[in-house]
């Protein structure tokens, strides 16, 4: 996706699309327009296509069928723009959808629907659009003239480069996933570290993160937990929850549940930075350089040894992790301060 390197911990997902590249194929209907092959891609290779409209009146799209009923999905695909520059991804069946400006890198429109713009690597963007409950016949993607007609006589020679189409069955969309010839399941990510309790320090210590959710509001069954393997005898927990943009941070000290708080951020799917301190009668967590809760009673867990994201091996955490750090000592609110600022 760009930018500085992260984990990206995924839920599994299956690509829908069966030729997610090759758009020469049958299954890709090429509405008053035709494609060509063998163009630069966001991978580095040379396997996108060119898009083109042709000189006829009406609409000018590239389409594919599919049949959805009443589920949350996504539609997603790479494209650069070449003479053309505003774009609509559309569901058919549905009536629903987000139109792009390619040469602003914005949304300017979403009917029932949530866009997502993402500026790639020499003048791509990926783009999507999310539907929620909706049953659909089509993916199909629509070029627009300068005046954001759907409907115009076309030049012949204006289009825009296409690679690597997703259609996915779930809330928002996922990293690309490519197929040839069939439908294709990406496994969900599983982050496990465990024999490690040579590296933290159950008296006291400080367990900081900075994270992004891939969604506003999340399943509450999504966590990040340091334990000794049993979540409930000793051990602190980051939950995502399914309020907007907040987590919650639960603690057990020798089986005894201590800590529950629930923590609103101002958008949970940006990078901010948490840092949780336990010690003996000072629990404290600081997020973006402030803190946000503190406990004056507080019993140290035992036994911490391991890192999960997930809960136990379920409840797996879903986001982007840019730093996951464990210190062996309680630092002070300066120290705490600056490290999450």
């Amino acid at each position: 996706g760009g930018g500085c390197p992260h984990i990206l911990a995924e839920p599994q997902r299956t690509n829908d699309i069966t030729y997610s590249e090759d758009f020469s194929q049958t299954d890709w209907q090429k509405i008053k327009s035709s494609v060509t092959s063998g163009f630069s891609s966001p991978d580095g290779g040379n396997n996108s296509y060119r898009w083109q409209e042709d000189t006829n009146s009406g609409v000018h799209s590239l389409k594919e069928s599919y049949s959805f009923t009443s589920v949350d999905y996504s539609q997603t695909i790479f494209i650069k723009p070449n003479g053309r520059s505003n774009v609509l991804l559309w569901v058919d069946g549905a009536s629903k959808g987000t139109r792009f400006d390619l040469s602003s890198g914005t949304i300017y429109s979403e009917t029932s629907s949530v866009g997502k713009i993402t500026a790639m690597n020499d003048g791509w963007f990926k783009i999507s659009t999310t539907v929620l409950g909706t049953s659909g016949t089509a993916f199909n993607l629509y070029s627009l003239d300068n005046f954001g007609n759907i409907s115009y006589t076309g030049d012949g020679t204006s289009g825009f480069y296409v690679y690597g189409a997703q259609l996915e069955v779930g809330s928002y969309a996922t990293s690309y996933i490519p197929t040839s010839g069939s439908t294709v399941t990406r496994n969900q990510d599983i982050f496990t570290r465990d024999g490690i309790g040579s590296l933290i320090n159950s008296e006291e210590g400080v367990l900081f993160l900075e994270m992004a959710a891939l969604q506003t509001t999340n399943t509450n069954a999504e966590y990040l937990v340091i334990s000794d393997g049993t979540y409930t005898a000793n051990s602190i927990m980051i939950q995502l929850r399914s309020g907007a943009n907040q987590l919650a941070v639960w603690g057990y000290s020798g089986s005894v549940y201590q800590i529950a708080e629930t923590i609103t951020l101002t958008d949970i799917t940006d990078f901010n930075k948490i840092a949780i301190k336990w010690k003996l009668n000072d629990f404290e967590v600081f997020v973006n350089g402030s803190s946000v809760y503190s406990l004056a009673t507080y019993t140290a867990p035992t036994g911490l040894d391991r890192i999960e994201f997930s809960r136990n091996g379920t409840a797996h955490f879903y986001g982007k992790v840019k730093q996951l750090q464990v210190y062996k000592t309680a630092l002070t609110d300066t120290q705490l301060a600056a490290l999450t600022s």
